[in-house]
């Protein structure tokens, strides 16, 4: 059976010699398999596919593991959409990237959120939306979520793009429009599967962005 690390009484004495990392740090690797487990089969074999026992096995857990840190399937989905949500952080700093030319800068957001959005990751994305579309809770607290990192992005989009005439809520605008567009792209290559040729609607994006930006 495997260890549930958060409630073993296990200590490092029981084994000579070994060297346990910290229990945070354990507790913090358990809840990361276990959203990866999840990831991976609702990217797989769809958001009906998933269960709690199914995940835990996945993941090489023990359900009370999977209790500790997830009390629901829901809590599941939702600490999956929120990992798929951060992966579109930029990770770089934006005034470094704010010094680069306009097309530069452009090109650069585009293909970091095309690294995520063409990915087979957002069909996971996906799934969850067709579920939770239906549960009210869950629906509300995602949105919310999703809002809330949607505003720090804007602030940091108006922020790259600070130099150019553009008032905020047309920056803001134009950032909308770009995810809008992206996301399109994305579902058009769910539809049509991965051989489909997307590269050129995301340069004619790309010029398109630079031309609104430039105005």
């Amino acid at each position: 059976m495997t260890e549930d690390v958060e409630n073993s009484p296990a200590t490092d004495a029981e084994v000579p010699g070994a060297r346990r990392a910290p229990r945070q740090a354990r507790s913090l690797d358990t809840r990361e398999k276990l959203v990866t487990a999840a990831l991976e089969l609702i990217r797989t074999e769809g958001y009906a596919a998933l269960s709690t026992p199914l995940v835990a096995r996945r993941a090489g857990v023990s359900r009370g593991a999977l209790q500790y840190h997830f009390a629901s399937r829901d809590d599941l989905f939702v600490a999956v959409r929120s990992r798929l949500a951060l992966r579109l952080d930029w990770g770089f700093p934006v005034a470094e990237l704010a010094a680069r030319p306009l097309a530069e800068r452009v090109a650069w957001v585009v293909d970091h959120y095309w690294s995520v959005l063409g990915s087979d990751d957002y069909v996971a994305a996906m799934e969850i939306r067709l579920y939770e579309r239906f549960n009210g809770a869950l629906h509300a607290q995602l949105c919310q979520e999703m809002r809330e990192l949607a505003e720090t992005r804007h602030r940091e989009w108006v922020r790259l793009f600070a130099d150019v005439s553009l008032d905020t809520d047309t920056l803001v605008g134009v950032r909308t429009y770009m995810m809008d567009a992206l996301r399109g792209i994305a579902l058009r290559r769910i539809e049509m599967g991965p051989e489909e040729r997307v590269r050129p609607a995301l340069a004619l994006l790309k010029t398109s962005l630079v031309g609104l930006l430039a105005e």
